[in-house]
């Protein structure tokens, strides 16, 4: 396997992903001066596709982008993480929780400014998307704060946090309603 920065690309093209290497991956994110890993499953960065492990920690610094030629797909492994979709202006529109013991997928559409933020010390999920890899294909919004800020960085995901988890309980809530008033007919 070659190393990378905090990246790591599998040599074979068949792979497996068990509980062990997850747990040397989360050992390798806490270990990590970024507090994060991430493990591809794919070769190299100009495969036409991409599956990677990614663990993240609260410590990491998360950041909004989009993609405009490509759709993500993530998927909850281990933890929590919420997932915040925003528009172009950077309001939020919808903001939902990833984990293993209920809504464990989703798929963003192109050109969706999107985050996510682990909910608890460590999170760890699969993300798929379309390769190869451009730097140019990932769009940072001009609302956020400048990513070399960390403070800066550090209070948006706090303040991106907070206000999701008020848009979570509001949606939780007319998610039960419907579904309470459907059950009564």
């Amino acid at each position: 396997m070659s190393e990378n920065c905090f990246a790591e690309f599998s040599a074979d093209e068949t792979c497996f992903v068990s509980n062990k290497l997850v747990d040397e991956l989360i050992q390798k994110a806490l270990d990590h001066p970024k507090k994060k890993y991430r493990y591809c499953l794919h070769q190299k960065a100009e495969d036409t596709l991409h599956e990677m492990v990614i663990v993240t920690t609260r410590e990491d610094m998360k950041y909004p982008d989009k993609h405009m030629e490509t759709t993500e797909s993530n998927i909850i492994l281990r933890g929590k993480l919420l997932v915040v979709l925003f528009g172009e202006s950077g309001a939020m529109q919808e903001a939902f929780i990833l984990d293993p013991e209920d809504m464990f997928y989703y798929r963003c559409k192109k050109d969706q400014y999107h985050m996510t933020i682990p909910l608890t010390d460590v999170a760890v999920y699969i993300e798929i998307k379309e390769g190869p890899f451009d730097e140019k294909s990932n769009t940072f919004p001009a609302w956020a704060p400048d990513r070399n800020n960390e403070d800066e960085v550090r209070a948006f995901n706090k303040e991106v946090a907070e206000k999701a988890m008020v848009l979570v309980r509001k949606t939780s809530r007319s998610r039960n309603d419907s579904a309470e008033s459907g059950n009564s007919k």
